[in-house]
């Protein structure tokens, strides 16, 4: 948990002079007195001028979007398909161990997940092709999955399905 700094209360209004948090070292202004709060991963920060005051959120596990239309897809994320037509989604180029993605096909008619240059995806005892010839494809409404990222930027394991995806 990150902690306030020292605080002049001689001035009219205050001033931090620094902040710490729980590694590192004491953070002071720049030269317009301003320390920037900056979240990262699935942590947002939102400052309100009018209030005085930062909120920092934490957006749970994953962001879902709801999508209606073929894109690369984001690390921490989940997605609800549901443009009435097939999705093609594009396993990120970048990834960590850890670094999780969800897919739920809910009004689409497909999703399509392709994979790049020498990615690929287990699900089980099934393995895809390695490379871009290699795919996860959904059958059928519902078809929902949470993959995790095992080997950076390359291989992601399927660790919860429901549904009878097809692995290419």
């Amino acid at each position: 948990m990150s902690q306030a700094g020292a605080l002049d209360i001689a001035g009219p209004l205050g001033v931090v002079e620094f902040l710490e948090g729980n590694t590192g070292g004491p953070v002071g202004p720049d030269a317009s007195n301003v320390i920037f709060v900056v979240g990262q991963g699935n942590i947002s920060v939102v400052g309100n001028p009018g209030t005085n005051t930062l909120t920092i959120k934490d957006n749970g596990f994953e962001a879902w979007t709801r999508i209606f239309a073929s894109q690369t897809l984001a690390v921490n994320n989940g997605y609800f398909c549901v443009s009435g037509g097939p999705i093609n989604l594009l396993l990120p180029s970048v990834s960590d161990v850890g670094d999780t993605i969800s897919v739920s096909l809910i009004g689409s008619t497909q999703w399509v997940i392709q994979q790049g240059a020498g990615q690929q995806i287990v699900m089980g005892s099934q393995q895809s092709t390695i490379g871009v010839g290699g795919s996860l494809t959904s059958t059928q409404q519902g078809d929902t999955f949470t993959m995790v990222c095992s080997s950076p930027n390359l291989q992601w394991v399927i660790i919860s399905s429901m549904g009878n995806p097809i692995i290419v």
